[in-house]
């Protein structure tokens, strides 16, 4: 598994001026949606700040629910797996210990930030409306000529390696040096510019035809 200190340079040069840290999220879950009672199975958080990886969590989830065979099929998380996993109560109170007060990013965050925000709910009966950083809303806009933004397809182009993929702490932590190598090439194609959160959920709503194509910085 690559981590941030082997990826080229990126996490080093990504270093902004203020100890912003950013919890890269990433879940594993029933289905696609937590409406219709799909619940989260695994999460995995990568905690970076100042240019490095500094902390990790991860936890099965007991979802009190079956999982379907397809989410075995592509994740490899069981039922036996989960039978003796901690609760969403307790895992998603750590979590959330655990997360503090850093930046909330993930890829594809509309799907990680609906289970954030309604297992928070359902469990902890707390509402939680803090904006997420989107590392695939800000790839479209950064690595204008990949030929697609899937986590594994970015990691691909970037040569990181990938661990297992559909796991939850491996996608995190590839997220994690993504969003490295995404704030080193901004920062160096803006270097006027703080690089930091607020920059960072400005530039992911940006129309892409105004913005350079950064995916040839090296």
């Amino acid at each position: 598994m690559s981590t941030l200190s082997t990826s080229p340079q990126a996490a080093q040069n990504a270093v902004v001026s203020s100890d912003i840290a950013y919890a890269v999220v990433d879940f594993e879950t029933t289905g696609l949606n937590p409406q219709d009672g799909d619940r989260a199975i695994e999460i995995g958080i990568s905690l970076f700040r100042g240019g490095k990886e500094v902390d990790t969590f991860s936890s099965l989830i007991n979802p009190q629910m079956r999982i379907p065979a397809f989410i075995t099929q592509l994740t490899g998380i069981s039922n036996a797996m989960v039978a003796g996993a901690p609760g969403p109560c307790e895992v998603f109170q750590n979590a959330l210990d655990f997360v503090g007060d850093a930046q909330l990013v993930a890829h594809n965050a509309s799907f990680d930030r609906k289970f954030w925000r309604r297992e928070l709910s359902l469990v902890l009966g707390l509402e939680c409306d803090r904006e997420f950083v989107c590392t695939l809303m800000l790839a479209r806009r950064v690595f204008q000529s990949f030929p697609s933004h899937r986590l594994g397809e970015i990691a691909r182009v970037l040569n990181i390696d990938t661990g297992r993929s559909h796991r939850a702490l491996d996608d995190a932590r590839v997220t994690t040096i993504i969003l490295a190598t995404m704030m080193d090439r901004l920062r160096r194609a803006h270097p006027e510019q703080l690089i930091d959160a607020s920059f960072l959920q400005a530039y992911q709503k940006k129309a892409r035809t105004k913005l350079p194509d950064l995916s040839s910085i090296v």
